[in-house]
Protein backbone atom coordinates (compact mmCIF):
# COMPACT_ATOMS: atom_id res chain seq x y z
CA UNK A 1 0.00 0.00 0.00
CA UNK A 2 1.59 3.16 -0.72
CA UNK A 3 1.53 5.96 2.01
CA UNK A 4 2.04 9.26 -0.51
CA UNK A 5 -1.14 10.57 -1.63
CA UNK A 6 -1.12 11.69 -5.05
CA UNK A 7 -2.96 15.13 -3.94
CA UNK A 8 0.51 15.93 -1.75
CA UNK A 9 2.65 15.65 -4.69
CA UNK A 10 3.59 19.04 -6.75
CA UNK A 11 2.10 19.96 -9.57
CA UNK A 12 4.06 19.03 -12.79
CA UNK A 13 5.94 21.22 -14.30
CA UNK A 14 5.61 20.11 -17.79
CA UNK A 15 1.81 20.79 -17.27
CA UNK A 16 2.09 24.57 -18.20
CA UNK A 17 5.81 24.73 -19.38
CA UNK A 18 6.40 27.37 -22.99
CA UNK A 19 7.20 25.21 -26.40
CA UNK A 20 11.00 26.86 -26.02
CA UNK A 21 11.07 25.44 -22.31
CA UNK A 22 9.73 22.30 -23.70
CA UNK A 23 11.99 21.72 -26.48
CA UNK A 24 15.04 22.82 -23.95
CA UNK A 25 13.91 20.97 -21.44
CA UNK A 26 14.17 23.73 -19.12
CA UNK A 27 11.63 22.43 -16.64
CA UNK A 28 13.82 20.10 -15.54
CA UNK A 29 16.37 22.51 -14.17
CA UNK A 30 14.55 22.91 -10.76
CA UNK A 31 15.05 18.81 -10.29
CA UNK A 32 18.50 19.06 -10.67
CA UNK A 33 19.14 21.99 -8.60
CA UNK A 34 17.09 20.33 -5.93
CA UNK A 35 19.20 17.56 -6.32
CA UNK A 36 22.47 18.93 -6.43
CA UNK A 37 21.71 20.11 -2.64
CA UNK A 38 20.52 16.91 -1.30
CA UNK A 39 19.12 13.32 -1.90
CA UNK A 40 16.31 13.01 -3.47
CA UNK A 41 13.07 11.39 -2.39
CA UNK A 42 9.71 10.24 -2.97
CA UNK A 43 8.55 13.36 -1.37
CA UNK A 44 10.09 15.24 -4.48
CA UNK A 45 8.26 13.65 -7.60
CA UNK A 46 5.41 15.24 -9.57
CA UNK A 47 2.33 14.12 -10.52
CA UNK A 48 1.62 12.54 -13.03
CA UNK A 49 0.45 14.34 -16.28
CA UNK A 50 -3.22 13.91 -17.08
CA UNK A 51 -2.03 12.39 -20.33
CA UNK A 52 -0.02 9.53 -18.89
CA UNK A 53 -2.74 8.47 -16.39
CA UNK A 54 -3.84 5.33 -16.35
CA UNK A 55 -7.25 5.57 -15.70
CA UNK A 56 -7.49 7.94 -18.80
CA UNK A 57 -5.31 5.23 -21.16
CA UNK A 58 -7.32 2.16 -19.76
CA UNK A 59 -10.04 3.51 -20.63
CA UNK A 60 -9.46 4.65 -24.15
CA UNK A 61 -7.53 1.22 -25.10
CA UNK A 62 -10.29 -0.49 -23.46
CA UNK A 63 -12.87 1.26 -25.31
CA UNK A 64 -10.44 0.33 -28.76
CA UNK A 65 -10.01 -3.09 -27.72
CA UNK A 66 -14.08 -3.67 -27.20
CA UNK A 67 -14.25 -1.66 -31.15
CA UNK A 68 -12.36 -4.38 -31.82
CA UNK A 69 -13.64 -7.47 -31.07
CA UNK A 70 -16.90 -5.78 -32.19
CA UNK A 71 -15.50 -5.57 -35.90
CA UNK A 72 -13.34 -8.68 -35.86
CA UNK A 73 -15.99 -10.95 -34.54
CA UNK A 74 -13.82 -13.51 -32.56
CA UNK A 75 -10.46 -12.62 -34.24
CA UNK A 76 -9.56 -9.32 -32.86
CA UNK A 77 -5.76 -7.83 -33.21
CA UNK A 78 -4.42 -5.79 -30.82
CA UNK A 79 -1.83 -4.34 -32.45
CA UNK A 80 -4.79 -2.66 -34.25
CA UNK A 81 -6.26 -2.15 -30.96
CA UNK A 82 -2.86 -0.11 -30.17
CA UNK A 83 -2.68 1.98 -33.55
CA UNK A 84 -5.90 3.10 -33.04
CA UNK A 85 -5.28 4.93 -29.96
CA UNK A 86 -1.84 5.83 -30.67
CA UNK A 87 -1.32 5.82 -34.30
CA UNK A 88 -1.73 9.33 -35.41
CA UNK A 89 0.60 10.53 -33.20
CA UNK A 90 3.18 8.04 -33.46
CA UNK A 91 2.81 8.43 -37.12
CA UNK A 92 3.21 12.30 -36.86
CA UNK A 93 7.00 11.59 -34.72
CA UNK A 94 7.47 9.32 -38.02
CA UNK A 95 7.25 12.22 -40.36
CA UNK A 96 9.79 14.47 -38.21
CA UNK A 97 12.15 11.89 -38.21
CA UNK A 98 11.60 11.32 -41.72
CA UNK A 99 12.52 15.21 -42.51
CA UNK A 100 15.10 15.14 -40.31
CA UNK A 101 17.20 12.33 -41.32
CA UNK A 102 16.57 13.02 -45.30
CA UNK A 103 16.73 17.26 -44.84
CA UNK A 104 18.75 18.24 -42.11
CA UNK A 105 21.35 15.53 -41.79
CA UNK A 106 21.90 14.87 -45.29
CA UNK A 107 22.93 18.82 -46.08
CA UNK A 108 25.52 18.99 -43.47
CA UNK A 109 28.23 16.83 -45.79
CA UNK A 110 27.23 18.88 -48.36
CA UNK A 111 27.93 22.47 -46.90
CA UNK A 112 30.77 20.26 -45.45
CA UNK A 113 31.76 19.98 -48.99
CA UNK A 114 31.49 23.44 -49.78
CA UNK A 115 33.69 24.55 -47.10
CA UNK A 116 36.61 22.16 -48.00
CA UNK A 117 36.32 23.14 -51.15
CA UNK A 118 37.12 26.81 -50.03
CA UNK A 119 40.19 26.05 -48.63
CA UNK A 120 41.73 23.81 -51.68
CA UNK A 121 40.67 25.47 -54.23
CA UNK A 122 39.60 29.63 -53.41
CA UNK A 123 37.30 29.51 -56.26
CA UNK A 124 34.74 30.88 -53.53
CA UNK A 125 34.56 34.44 -51.59
CA UNK A 126 34.94 35.00 -48.16
CA UNK A 127 31.24 35.35 -47.20
CA UNK A 128 30.13 32.42 -49.00
CA UNK A 129 32.71 30.40 -46.94
CA UNK A 130 30.84 31.66 -43.69
CA UNK A 131 27.49 30.77 -44.68
CA UNK A 132 29.03 27.11 -45.94
CA UNK A 133 30.68 27.07 -41.84
CA UNK A 134 27.24 28.64 -40.44
CA UNK A 135 24.89 25.68 -42.28
CA UNK A 136 27.04 23.47 -40.69
CA UNK A 137 26.41 24.58 -37.33
CA UNK A 138 23.03 25.46 -37.72
CA UNK A 139 21.96 21.77 -39.39
CA UNK A 140 24.29 20.28 -36.62
CA UNK A 141 22.22 22.59 -34.00
CA UNK A 142 18.86 21.85 -35.34
CA UNK A 143 19.75 18.08 -35.30
CA UNK A 144 20.02 17.56 -31.27
CA UNK A 145 16.89 20.08 -30.93
CA UNK A 146 14.73 18.02 -32.88
CA UNK A 147 16.25 14.93 -32.41
CA UNK A 148 15.77 14.48 -28.74
CA UNK A 149 12.08 15.65 -28.58
CA UNK A 150 11.73 13.28 -31.24
CA UNK A 151 13.39 10.93 -28.95
CA UNK A 152 11.28 11.42 -26.14
CA UNK A 153 8.05 11.82 -27.85
CA UNK A 154 8.39 8.03 -28.62
CA UNK A 155 9.77 7.02 -25.19
CA UNK A 156 6.21 9.00 -24.46
CA UNK A 157 3.94 7.24 -26.97
CA UNK A 158 5.88 3.27 -25.20
CA UNK A 159 5.17 4.69 -22.16
CA UNK A 160 1.49 5.45 -22.45
CA UNK A 161 1.08 2.13 -24.78
CA UNK A 162 2.67 0.07 -21.89
CA UNK A 163 0.38 2.04 -18.72
CA UNK A 164 -2.53 1.19 -21.00
CA UNK A 165 -1.96 -1.84 -21.67
CA UNK A 166 -1.21 -2.67 -17.59
CA UNK A 167 -4.37 -0.94 -16.93
CA UNK A 168 -6.07 -3.36 -19.83
CA UNK A 169 -4.44 -6.57 -18.00
CA UNK A 170 -5.37 -5.69 -14.15
CA UNK A 171 -8.75 -5.24 -15.33
CA UNK A 172 -9.09 -8.37 -17.24
CA UNK A 173 -7.70 -10.05 -14.53
CA UNK A 174 -10.59 -8.89 -12.50
CA UNK A 175 -13.22 -10.22 -15.06
CA UNK A 176 -11.35 -13.81 -15.51
CA UNK A 177 -13.31 -16.59 -14.81
CA UNK A 178 -12.32 -19.65 -12.46
CA UNK A 179 -11.61 -21.84 -15.78
CA UNK A 180 -9.18 -19.39 -17.13
CA UNK A 181 -8.02 -18.31 -13.51
CA UNK A 182 -7.26 -22.38 -13.66
CA UNK A 183 -4.78 -21.59 -16.94
CA UNK A 184 -3.09 -18.68 -15.28
CA UNK A 185 -1.15 -17.98 -12.86
CA UNK A 186 0.04 -14.39 -10.69
CA UNK A 187 3.53 -14.92 -11.93
CA UNK A 188 2.56 -15.24 -15.76
CA UNK A 189 0.26 -12.20 -15.39
CA UNK A 190 3.36 -10.46 -13.65
CA UNK A 191 5.25 -11.19 -16.47
CA UNK A 192 3.23 -9.94 -19.10
CA UNK A 193 3.48 -6.44 -16.93
CA UNK A 194 6.64 -6.27 -16.66
CA UNK A 195 8.95 -7.95 -19.56
CA UNK A 196 6.05 -7.99 -22.08
CA UNK A 197 4.83 -4.78 -21.61
CA UNK A 198 8.32 -3.02 -20.88
CA UNK A 199 9.26 -4.56 -24.51
CA UNK A 200 7.01 -1.03 -25.75
CA UNK A 201 9.62 1.47 -24.12
CA UNK A 202 12.61 0.43 -26.14
CA UNK A 203 10.19 -0.50 -29.67
CA UNK A 204 9.03 2.54 -30.39
CA UNK A 205 12.26 4.18 -30.75
CA UNK A 206 13.65 2.09 -33.13
CA UNK A 207 10.22 1.30 -35.36
CA UNK A 208 10.15 4.44 -37.70
CA UNK A 209 13.79 3.27 -38.47
CA UNK A 210 12.51 0.29 -40.57
CA UNK A 211 11.15 2.21 -43.01
CA UNK A 212 12.89 5.32 -42.85
CA UNK A 213 16.30 3.68 -43.12
CA UNK A 214 15.82 2.48 -46.80
CA UNK A 215 14.50 5.19 -47.93
CA UNK A 216 17.52 7.43 -46.73
CA UNK A 217 19.72 5.01 -48.25
CA UNK A 218 18.24 4.98 -51.82
CA UNK A 219 18.75 8.93 -51.31
CA UNK A 220 22.20 9.24 -49.89
CA UNK A 221 23.44 6.60 -52.72
CA UNK A 222 21.98 9.27 -55.43
CA UNK A 223 23.84 11.91 -53.85
CA UNK A 224 27.14 10.00 -53.51
CA UNK A 225 26.55 8.51 -57.45
CA UNK A 226 26.55 12.23 -58.63
CA UNK A 227 30.04 12.44 -56.84
CA UNK A 228 31.86 9.31 -57.44
CA UNK A 229 29.82 7.63 -60.22
CA UNK A 230 29.64 3.95 -59.81
CA UNK A 231 31.83 3.28 -57.17
CA UNK A 232 28.65 4.74 -54.64
CA UNK A 233 26.99 0.93 -55.10
CA UNK A 234 29.98 -1.09 -54.09
CA UNK A 235 30.08 0.07 -50.73
CA UNK A 236 26.47 0.39 -50.09
CA UNK A 237 25.72 -3.35 -51.96
CA UNK A 238 27.84 -4.45 -49.17
CA UNK A 239 26.09 -2.71 -46.51
CA UNK A 240 22.34 -4.13 -48.45
CA UNK A 241 23.93 -7.79 -47.78
CA UNK A 242 23.50 -7.67 -44.23
CA UNK A 243 19.93 -6.78 -44.31
CA UNK A 244 18.68 -10.42 -45.34
CA UNK A 245 20.75 -11.86 -42.39
CA UNK A 246 19.71 -8.83 -39.59
CA UNK A 247 16.33 -9.69 -40.47
CA UNK A 248 17.08 -13.72 -40.26
CA UNK A 249 18.43 -13.00 -36.64
CA UNK A 250 15.22 -10.96 -35.80
CA UNK A 251 13.00 -13.26 -36.45
CA UNK A 252 15.49 -15.75 -35.05
CA UNK A 253 15.23 -13.27 -32.05
CA UNK A 254 11.29 -13.45 -31.97
CA UNK A 255 11.33 -17.09 -31.79
CA UNK A 256 13.74 -17.39 -28.94
CA UNK A 257 11.93 -14.71 -26.97
CA UNK A 258 8.44 -16.38 -26.96
CA UNK A 259 10.64 -19.74 -25.69
CA UNK A 260 12.03 -17.44 -23.02
CA UNK A 261 8.59 -15.90 -22.17
CA UNK A 262 7.59 -19.40 -21.90
CA UNK A 263 10.17 -21.13 -20.24
CA UNK A 264 9.98 -18.40 -17.40
CA UNK A 265 6.00 -18.81 -16.93
CA UNK A 266 6.91 -22.12 -16.11
CA UNK A 267 9.56 -21.49 -14.04
CA UNK A 268 7.43 -18.83 -11.80
CA UNK A 269 4.35 -21.27 -11.99
CA UNK A 270 6.43 -23.68 -10.48
CA UNK A 271 8.07 -21.68 -7.78
CA UNK A 272 4.49 -20.60 -6.92
CA UNK A 273 3.37 -24.02 -6.50
CA UNK A 274 6.60 -24.69 -4.24
CA UNK A 275 6.13 -22.11 -1.86
CA UNK A 276 1.95 -22.70 -1.59
CA UNK A 277 3.23 -26.12 -0.60
CA UNK A 278 6.51 -25.99 1.07
CA UNK A 279 5.12 -27.55 4.76
CA UNK A 280 4.57 -31.00 2.54
CA UNK A 281 8.03 -30.50 1.09
CA UNK A 282 9.98 -30.40 4.05
CA UNK A 283 7.91 -33.11 5.96
CA UNK A 284 8.51 -35.22 3.02
CA UNK A 285 12.25 -33.87 2.90
CA UNK A 286 11.59 -33.36 -0.77
CA UNK A 287 14.17 -30.29 -0.84
CA UNK A 288 16.97 -32.09 -3.11
CA UNK A 289 14.30 -33.19 -6.01
CA UNK A 290 12.37 -29.88 -6.18
CA UNK A 291 15.81 -28.00 -5.95
CA UNK A 292 16.50 -30.10 -9.08
CA UNK A 293 13.76 -28.97 -10.60
CA UNK A 294 14.12 -25.35 -10.55
CA UNK A 295 17.72 -25.54 -11.44
CA UNK A 296 16.62 -27.73 -14.73
CA UNK A 297 14.08 -25.02 -15.12
CA UNK A 298 16.14 -22.31 -14.42
CA UNK A 299 18.76 -24.00 -16.45
CA UNK A 300 16.55 -23.61 -19.85
CA UNK A 301 15.63 -20.43 -19.30
CA UNK A 302 19.08 -19.27 -19.25
CA UNK A 303 19.55 -21.28 -22.34
CA UNK A 304 16.70 -19.19 -24.35
CA UNK A 305 18.65 -15.47 -22.48
CA UNK A 306 22.37 -17.01 -23.63
CA UNK A 307 21.21 -17.55 -27.20
CA UNK A 308 19.43 -14.01 -27.66
CA UNK A 309 21.94 -12.46 -26.23
CA UNK A 310 24.56 -14.10 -28.51
CA UNK A 311 22.37 -12.79 -32.23
CA UNK A 312 22.48 -9.31 -30.19
CA UNK A 313 25.92 -9.55 -30.22
CA UNK A 314 25.86 -10.56 -33.66
CA UNK A 315 24.05 -7.61 -34.17
CA UNK A 316 26.01 -4.98 -32.45
CA UNK A 317 28.76 -6.04 -34.16
CA UNK A 318 28.07 -5.06 -37.61
CA UNK A 319 27.72 -1.38 -36.07
CA UNK A 320 32.07 -1.66 -36.08
CA UNK A 321 33.08 -2.77 -39.25
CA UNK A 322 30.03 -2.44 -42.02
CA UNK A 323 30.52 1.58 -42.03
CA UNK A 324 34.54 1.14 -42.34
CA UNK A 325 34.39 -1.30 -45.08
CA UNK A 326 31.46 0.26 -46.90
CA UNK A 327 33.94 3.50 -47.42
CA UNK A 328 37.01 1.51 -48.08
CA UNK A 329 35.27 -0.34 -51.02
CA UNK A 330 33.82 2.92 -52.70
CA UNK A 331 37.27 4.81 -52.01
CA UNK A 332 39.27 1.31 -53.58
CA UNK A 333 36.80 1.63 -56.27
CA UNK A 334 36.63 5.34 -56.85
CA UNK A 335 40.49 5.29 -57.34
CA UNK A 336 40.41 1.59 -59.42
CA UNK A 337 38.15 3.60 -62.07
CA UNK A 338 41.01 6.08 -62.95
CA UNK A 339 40.03 8.80 -60.96
CA UNK A 340 42.18 11.19 -59.07
CA UNK A 341 41.14 11.27 -55.16
CA UNK A 342 40.74 14.75 -53.52
CA UNK A 343 39.82 15.61 -49.74
CA UNK A 344 36.50 16.60 -50.51
CA UNK A 345 35.48 13.60 -52.23
CA UNK A 346 37.08 11.78 -49.00
CA UNK A 347 35.39 13.71 -46.68
CA UNK A 348 32.01 13.74 -48.46
CA UNK A 349 31.76 10.19 -48.97
CA UNK A 350 32.98 9.56 -45.02
CA UNK A 351 30.11 12.17 -43.88
CA UNK A 352 27.62 10.03 -46.05
CA UNK A 353 28.38 6.53 -44.21
CA UNK A 354 28.46 8.28 -41.38
CA UNK A 355 25.16 8.77 -41.86
CA UNK A 356 24.03 5.73 -42.58
CA UNK A 357 26.19 3.91 -40.09
CA UNK A 358 23.73 5.81 -37.12
CA UNK A 359 20.66 4.35 -39.59
CA UNK A 360 21.76 1.30 -40.97
CA UNK A 361 23.79 -0.04 -38.54
CA UNK A 362 22.94 0.96 -35.37
CA UNK A 363 18.79 1.66 -35.33
CA UNK A 364 17.74 -0.43 -38.11
CA UNK A 365 19.24 -3.31 -36.65
CA UNK A 366 17.50 -2.87 -32.79
CA UNK A 367 14.40 -2.03 -34.84
CA UNK A 368 14.49 -5.47 -36.23
CA UNK A 369 15.21 -6.99 -32.99
CA UNK A 370 13.26 -5.13 -30.91
CA UNK A 371 9.97 -5.19 -33.40
CA UNK A 372 10.48 -9.08 -33.71
CA UNK A 373 10.08 -9.13 -29.91
CA UNK A 374 7.16 -6.59 -29.26
CA UNK A 375 5.41 -8.42 -31.37
CA UNK A 376 5.46 -11.67 -29.62
CA UNK A 377 5.09 -9.59 -26.30
CA UNK A 378 1.55 -8.40 -28.00
CA UNK A 379 0.41 -11.68 -29.19
CA UNK A 380 1.07 -13.18 -25.75
CA UNK A 381 -1.18 -10.08 -24.06
CA UNK A 382 -3.90 -10.22 -27.11
CA UNK A 383 -4.46 -14.06 -26.04
CA UNK A 384 -4.54 -13.37 -22.76
CA UNK A 385 -6.93 -10.43 -23.28
CA UNK A 386 -9.09 -13.34 -24.78
CA UNK A 387 -9.20 -15.77 -22.08
CA UNK A 388 -12.76 -16.54 -20.89
CA UNK A 389 -14.39 -14.03 -18.63
CA UNK A 390 -17.26 -14.43 -16.15
CA UNK A 391 -20.26 -14.13 -17.23
CA UNK A 392 -22.88 -11.14 -16.19
CA UNK A 393 -26.11 -12.88 -14.87
CA UNK A 394 -29.46 -10.80 -14.88
CA UNK A 395 -30.29 -10.14 -11.88
CA UNK A 396 -33.83 -9.48 -12.05
CA UNK A 397 -35.91 -12.24 -13.41
CA UNK A 398 -39.35 -12.96 -13.45
CA UNK A 399 -39.90 -16.91 -13.09
CA UNK A 400 -43.12 -18.55 -14.69
CA UNK A 401 -44.29 -21.48 -13.20
CA UNK A 402 -43.87 -23.53 -16.15
CA UNK A 403 -40.46 -23.67 -14.75
CA UNK A 404 -38.92 -27.03 -13.94
CA UNK A 405 -37.55 -26.62 -10.37
CA UNK A 406 -39.26 -28.03 -7.70
CA UNK A 407 -40.84 -26.45 -5.03
CA UNK A 408 -40.96 -29.35 -2.23
CA UNK A 409 -37.28 -30.43 -3.48
CA UNK A 410 -34.58 -27.76 -2.61
CA UNK A 411 -31.74 -29.53 -4.33
CA UNK A 412 -31.60 -32.32 -6.41
CA UNK A 413 -28.91 -34.41 -8.52
CA UNK A 414 -28.83 -36.96 -10.67
CA UNK A 415 -27.70 -40.11 -8.73
CA UNK A 416 -28.82 -38.89 -5.62
CA UNK A 417 -30.18 -41.38 -2.62
CA UNK A 418 -32.74 -40.11 -0.85
CA UNK A 419 -32.28 -39.35 2.86
CA UNK A 420 -32.96 -41.86 5.39
CA UNK A 421 -33.76 -41.98 8.95
CA UNK A 422 -30.42 -41.99 10.81
CA UNK A 423 -29.24 -40.10 8.29
CA UNK A 424 -32.33 -37.37 9.43
CA UNK A 425 -31.03 -38.22 13.17
CA UNK A 426 -27.59 -37.79 12.73
CA UNK A 427 -27.65 -34.60 10.32
CA UNK A 428 -30.92 -33.16 12.00
CA UNK A 429 -34.22 -31.36 10.13
CA UNK A 430 -32.89 -29.78 6.64
CA UNK A 431 -31.44 -26.41 7.34
CA UNK A 432 -33.30 -24.46 4.53
CA UNK A 433 -37.71 -24.41 5.40
CA UNK A 434 -39.62 -24.00 2.64
CA UNK A 435 -42.74 -21.46 1.99
CA UNK A 436 -45.13 -23.92 0.64
CA UNK A 437 -47.41 -20.78 0.09
CA UNK A 438 -45.04 -18.92 -1.68
CA UNK A 439 -45.14 -17.88 -5.42
CA UNK A 440 -43.21 -19.24 -8.40
CA UNK A 441 -42.76 -16.09 -9.39
CA UNK A 442 -41.01 -14.58 -5.72
CA UNK A 443 -38.26 -17.53 -5.81
CA UNK A 444 -34.85 -16.02 -5.54
CA UNK A 445 -33.03 -18.08 -7.13
CA UNK A 446 -34.24 -21.20 -9.30
CA UNK A 447 -31.69 -23.91 -11.35
CA UNK A 448 -33.00 -26.29 -13.78
CA UNK A 449 -31.15 -29.33 -14.93
CA UNK A 450 -27.92 -27.63 -14.39
CA UNK A 451 -24.86 -29.24 -16.38
CA UNK A 452 -21.73 -27.74 -16.01
CA UNK A 453 -17.32 -28.26 -15.46
CA UNK A 454 -14.84 -26.18 -15.02
CA UNK A 455 -12.65 -28.23 -17.79
CA UNK A 456 -14.07 -28.22 -21.32
CA UNK A 457 -12.27 -31.13 -22.46
CA UNK A 458 -13.21 -33.36 -19.40
CA UNK A 459 -15.63 -35.96 -19.41
CA UNK A 460 -16.96 -35.48 -16.19
CA UNK A 461 -19.46 -33.18 -15.13
CA UNK A 462 -18.91 -31.13 -11.65
CA UNK A 463 -22.36 -30.53 -11.74
CA UNK A 464 -24.61 -33.33 -13.62
CA UNK A 465 -28.54 -32.08 -13.76
CA UNK A 466 -28.96 -30.22 -10.57
CA UNK A 467 -32.29 -28.19 -9.70
CA UNK A 468 -32.57 -26.16 -6.78
CA UNK A 469 -35.47 -23.32 -5.62
CA UNK A 470 -34.48 -21.20 -3.20
CA UNK A 471 -37.46 -19.00 -1.63
CA UNK A 472 -36.97 -15.54 -0.20
CA UNK A 473 -36.71 -15.45 3.31
CA UNK A 474 -34.97 -18.77 3.59
CA UNK A 475 -31.31 -19.87 4.82
CA UNK A 476 -30.16 -22.82 2.84
CA UNK A 477 -27.22 -24.68 3.45
CA UNK A 478 -25.38 -27.17 1.03
CA UNK A 479 -23.35 -30.07 3.15
CA UNK A 480 -21.48 -33.05 1.13
CA UNK A 481 -18.60 -34.66 0.95
CA UNK A 482 -14.95 -32.96 -0.24
CA UNK A 483 -15.18 -33.29 -4.15
CA UNK A 484 -18.93 -33.46 -4.08
CA UNK A 485 -19.42 -29.70 -6.12
CA UNK A 486 -20.43 -27.69 -3.02
CA UNK A 487 -17.75 -24.86 -4.21
CA UNK A 488 -18.74 -25.44 -7.51
CA UNK A 489 -22.58 -24.86 -7.29
CA UNK A 490 -21.83 -21.32 -5.46
CA UNK A 491 -19.72 -20.10 -8.47
CA UNK A 492 -22.70 -21.12 -10.48
CA UNK A 493 -25.09 -19.39 -9.17
CA UNK A 494 -22.31 -16.23 -8.91
CA UNK A 495 -21.71 -16.79 -12.73
CA UNK A 496 -17.68 -17.87 -12.42
CA UNK A 497 -18.93 -21.34 -13.40
CA UNK A 498 -20.66 -21.41 -17.08
CA UNK A 499 -23.09 -23.97 -17.53
CA UNK A 500 -22.88 -26.02 -20.40
CA UNK A 501 -27.02 -26.81 -20.42
CA UNK A 502 -29.46 -25.86 -18.14
CA UNK A 503 -30.56 -22.65 -16.40
CA UNK A 504 -29.74 -20.18 -13.62
CA UNK A 505 -31.89 -17.34 -12.59
CA UNK A 506 -31.48 -15.37 -10.05
CA UNK A 507 -34.45 -12.65 -9.19
CA UNK A 508 -33.39 -9.37 -7.21
CA UNK A 509 -29.67 -8.47 -5.97
CA UNK A 510 -26.79 -11.13 -4.56
CA UNK A 511 -23.91 -10.38 -2.41
CA UNK A 512 -21.20 -12.85 -1.45
CA UNK A 513 -19.18 -13.24 1.72
CA UNK A 514 -16.17 -15.41 0.82
CA UNK A 515 -13.91 -17.13 3.70
CA UNK A 516 -10.99 -16.19 2.28
CA UNK A 517 -9.21 -13.03 3.65
CA UNK A 518 -8.39 -9.94 1.39
CA UNK A 519 -4.84 -8.88 3.01
CA UNK A 520 -2.99 -6.23 2.01
CA UNK A 521 0.97 -6.32 2.80
CA UNK A 522 2.25 -3.02 4.65
CA UNK A 523 1.55 -1.41 8.14
CA UNK A 524 -1.87 -0.63 9.89
CA UNK A 525 -1.53 3.36 9.39
CA UNK A 526 -0.69 2.69 5.74
CA UNK A 527 -3.48 0.45 4.63
CA UNK A 528 -6.35 2.56 6.79
CA UNK A 529 -6.53 5.17 9.03
CA UNK A 530 -7.59 4.09 12.95
CA UNK A 531 -10.83 6.46 12.50
CA UNK A 532 -12.19 4.85 9.12
CA UNK A 533 -11.86 2.00 10.40
CA UNK A 534 -14.21 2.80 13.52
CA UNK A 535 -16.55 4.27 10.88
CA UNK A 536 -16.89 0.88 9.28
CA UNK A 537 -17.14 -1.11 12.77
CA UNK A 538 -19.80 1.44 14.08
CA UNK A 539 -21.80 1.61 11.09
CA UNK A 540 -21.80 -2.24 10.90
CA UNK A 541 -23.14 -2.38 14.57
CA UNK A 542 -25.67 0.03 14.11
CA UNK A 543 -27.53 -1.89 11.26
CA UNK A 544 -27.24 -5.11 12.92
CA UNK A 545 -24.63 -7.22 10.82
CA UNK A 546 -22.20 -7.12 13.62
CA UNK A 547 -23.57 -6.40 17.17
CA UNK A 548 -21.11 -7.60 18.94
CA UNK A 549 -17.76 -6.19 16.98
CA UNK A 550 -14.74 -5.74 18.86
CA UNK A 551 -11.87 -3.73 17.25
CA UNK A 552 -8.47 -4.23 19.09
CA UNK A 553 -5.71 -1.93 18.63
CA UNK A 554 -2.45 -3.71 16.94
CA UNK A 555 0.73 -2.02 16.84
CA UNK A 556 1.62 0.01 14.58
CA UNK A 557 4.17 -0.77 12.70
CA UNK A 558 3.47 -4.54 13.87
Amino acid sequence: MQSLKTADLPENPREHCNFVSAACFWYTMPTFIKGRKRTLDTKDLYRALKEHKSETLGNKLCASWELELEKTKGKPNLLRALLRVFGWYFALLGLVLFLLELGLRTLQPIFLLKLIAYYTHGSESIESAYYYAAGVILCSALNVIIMHPYMLGTMHVGLKMRVGMCSMIYRKALRLSKSALGDTTAGHVVNLMSNDVGRLDLATIFVHYLWVGPLETLFITYLMYREIGIAAVFGVAFMLLFIPLQAYLGKRTSVLRLRTALRTDERVRMMNEIISGIQVIKMYAWELPFEYMVAFARKKEINAIRHVSYIRGILLSFIIFLTRVSIFLSLVGYVLLGTFLTPEVAFLITAYYNILRTTMTVFFPQGISQMAETLVSIKRVQKYMQSDETNVMDMSVDLTEDFQGSNQETVHADGDEERDEAEDKLLGPPIATINENAKLSEAGISISGLMAKWDVNSPDYSLNGVNLRVQPGTMLGIVGRTGSGKSSLIQAILGELPAESGEIKVNGSMSYASQEPWLFSGTVDKIFSLASLWIVVDTLRCKGVCPGARFRAAPVQG
